[in-house]
């Protein structure tokens, strides 16, 4: 766990809201404790319980040192905790094997990995590397490693080679997928997994009427499928033109309260046409508007209870004009920051609800908005970053002032991220009049009504502060 725990780190993602909403303990309230601990002593015992604890108190340490923005030596110490000293060793080697983008590099420091760790299972650098050569379009290497693969390490291999973005080697993964469901017995888990790869591939071709029927073989497969499963089957339905079949997955879905662009997209199509006489717009606002009475209601009496004082970095950054602009920029205000970027979900995901606050606070001229892209993670360059933001922001209709924090030539890390302590995102930071982070806030919890309602709540709170 405490591998899968750095990894996810690594990609710079938020990753533990799903898991805290899976289990019992309040880890909101947990986590709130260990951040209101003054004594140092009493904080790294605590710490260290949870580092040698369960995998629920891994996630919650995790979450902190997200939260806190630990060092990779931080990580470190605590991950010694829970590991052998070989086997930290050899994690700390492999570090420079995942960080390596240049193949021949990756086989040479894997060939000296193996020299000094003979006895360690390999299987996932082969995975990996079998997503490599077929990137590199030499695709019978790449099977050649994937062969090297068993169990987990071989379904990791499939889906390297499922995400390669190339359509000679689509045809020639489809290909062998197809044979390989052939084969009688193949472990369950596999065969799961390739049928996952060919439903993949059949929507990459927008062939969404047999992406649906093998997501119902999937289903039919699986004794416990995740809800993400059936509903995905059922946005599949909707794709395919079955919305009477699909409509009453989709309307709990849209009851759940979660921002995703596609259930919502597929169910006004198919109230559409369960109701073809009804506005769909007027229904949905209906809904939203109870929702938003809801949060308005719990955030009422607010007193900013969960707010902190640090003092906030002087930074420098780029607008969306190119020009340099600094802290100095916005002295005496407000500043309301979202840390996000294109390829992340969750960001996205929180963007419709953030527009909401600026459209609140556009006549305010205390209240400052800096949506920061960073952490990018397709090729670093100003105009690119740029213009694939505000291509972004211009298909959705969203009017946000666009910052980028390019990534350092030297140092390979996002400064104004850096400096913010910023590593996962979305991360959305309220610096005060006087300079000062009151709020940081990692993730998102799918609400929009939720997001609004709170982040007005603390902005008035910032603004009746003296």
């Amino acid at each position: 766990m405490f591998r899968k725990t750095i990894i996810c780190l690594s990609l710079g993602v938020s990753c533990f809201t799903q898991l805290f909403a899976q289990s019992t303990r309040d880890f909101k309230k947990e986590l709130e404790g260990l951040k209101s601990i003054q004594d140092t002593v009493v904080l790294h015992q605590k710490l260290s319980a949870l580092a040698t604890g369960s995998e629920e108190d891994l996630t919650l340490l995790a979450q902190y040192g997200l939260e806190k923005g630990w060092s990779s030596s931080q990580w470190d110490e605590f991950a010694a905790k829970r590991m052998p000293k070989e086997q930290f060793a050899f994690n700390k080697a492999q570090e420079k094997f995942f960080a390596e983008k240049d193949l021949n590099k990756k086989l040479a420091i894997l060939s000296s990995i193996k020299k000094q760790f003979p006895n360690q299972k390999y299987g996932y650098n082969y995975a990996l590397l079998a997503g490599d050569y077929a990137r590199t379009g030499n695709f019978s290497q790449a099977m050649a490693y994937l062969q090297k693969t068993t169990d987990q390490d071989r379904l990791m291999a499939w889906s390297q080679l499922a995400l390669v973005n190339d359509p000679k080697i689509s045809k020639q993964v489809t290909l062998r997928v197809n044979q390989t469901l052939l084969q009688k017995n193949l472990p369950a888990e596999e065969r799961v997994t390739l049928l996952n790869m060919k439903r993949y591939l059949l929507e990459q071709k927008q062939d969404y009427k047999n992406a649906a029927v093998i997501a119902k073989k999937i289903l039919d497969l699986n004794q416990n499928p995740t809800q993400n499963e059936i509903d995905h089957y059922h946005i599949l339905l909707s794709k395919s033109g079955n919305y009477q079949a699909a409509f009453p997955a989709l309307e709990k879905m849209i009851n759940k309260e979660i921002e995703d662009e596609e259930i919502k997209t597929e169910y006004k199509k198919a109230y559409q046409f369960m109701y073809p006489k009804r506005d769909v717009k007027a229904h949905l606002d209906s809904i939203q508007n109870g929702r938003v009475q809801q949060y308005e209601a719990k955030y009422k009496n607010y007193n900013g209870e969960n707010l902190i004082k640090e003092k906030a970095p002087e930074f420098e950054l780029l607008d969306a004009n190119g020009k340099t602009v600094s802290m100095k920029d916005f002295k005496d205000k407000i500043m309301v920051i979202d840390f996000w970027a294109t390829w992340c979900m969750p960001c996205k995901a929180a963007l419709p609800g953030m527009q909401l606050l600026v459209d609140k606070y556009q006549n305010d001229p205390e209240v400052k908005f800096l949506f920061i892209h960073t952490k990018e993670i397709t090729g670093e360059s100003f105009n690119k970053v740029r213009d694939q933001s505000l291509s972004y922001f211009k298909a959705h209709d969203f009017t946000l002032p666009l910052y980028v924090d390019l990534k350092d030539k030297d140092t390979k890390t996002n400064k104004v991220a850096e400096q913010f302590k910023v590593t996962g995102i979305p991360h959305k930071v309220l610096v005060d009049r006087d300079g000062f982070i009151r709020l940081n806030s990692v993730g998102f919890n799918g609400s929009t009504p939720d997001l609004v309602a709170e982040m007005s709540a603390v902005i008035e709170k910032l603004k009746k502060s003296n």
